[in-house]
């Protein structure tokens, strides 16, 4: 992913959390078809490996799974909104995209295993639930599970590289960034307020350092 430096996340900490974060995603590969993609969600191990394991798992109807290649990447979008160029309130300006998102590189191994594919339902659904009031769990459905266990397949993806990027106006001065999250928060949507909440934090911890 072309990442200049100043758009950078540096640390292997940020990027983990980022993916907890924003765990659906694109898992693309190589097919006997051509380059193919499949939304799906992803639950990340981080103690495993060098940079995680990301877990999941598709419908057994989707070729995907049949043909794909062993190397594969996992494209994962945060927040993300334009921003006009009449919100800097300064000249040589124009239209542009905030925008955070990391690619996460590795190695797929699928399964279809009995014992693998209930223990990875059980754990995804408690890393899914972990934020709901009263968290279900796969105990509740035990036999509905096991049912449907036939139309799934599994899989893991040992990471090799990760690559962060937080496109967020880091190229302009404190001043401009300023009145680019005033344009932000003055829209009536969730997306520019969660870019503007990013930039806020993001010129709070660099205020930190200094």
């Amino acid at each position: 992913m072309y990442t200049p430096s100043h758009f950078k996340m540096e640390e292997l900490a940020e990027i983990q959390e980022f993916i907890k974060a924003h765990s659906f995603g694109i898992l693309f590969s190589q097919t006997d078809q051509g380059p193919t993609g499949t939304h799906l969600p992803f639950y990340l191990v981080e103690a495993e490996g060098e940079y995680g394991v990301l877990y999941g798992h598709m419908a057994r109807a989707n070729p995907h799974w049949k043909s794909t290649a062993q190397d594969v990447l996992v494209v994962l979008a945060g927040p993300h909104h334009y921003i006009s160029p009449t919100w800097y309130q300064a000249p040589d300006n124009v239209p542009t995209w905030n925008y955070t998102a990391v690619h996460a590189y590795g190695q797929i191994e699928i399964f279809e295993e009995r014992e693998a594919l209930l223990e990875l339902l059980d754990r995804s659904t408690d890393f899914f639930e972990a934020g709901m009031p009263k968290p279900w769990k796969m105990a509740e459905s035990q036999e509905y599970a096991e049912r449907i266990l036939g139309g799934i397949v599994g899989f893991k993806i040992v990471l090799t590289k990760l690559e962060g990027k937080q496109k967020l106006n880091q190229n302009k001065s404190p001043q401009l960034q300023q009145n680019v999250i005033d344009g932000l928060r003055a829209q009536e949507n969730s997306q520019a307020h969660a870019v503007a909440e990013l930039m806020e934090e993001r010129a709070a911890k660099k205020t930190a350092k200094e």
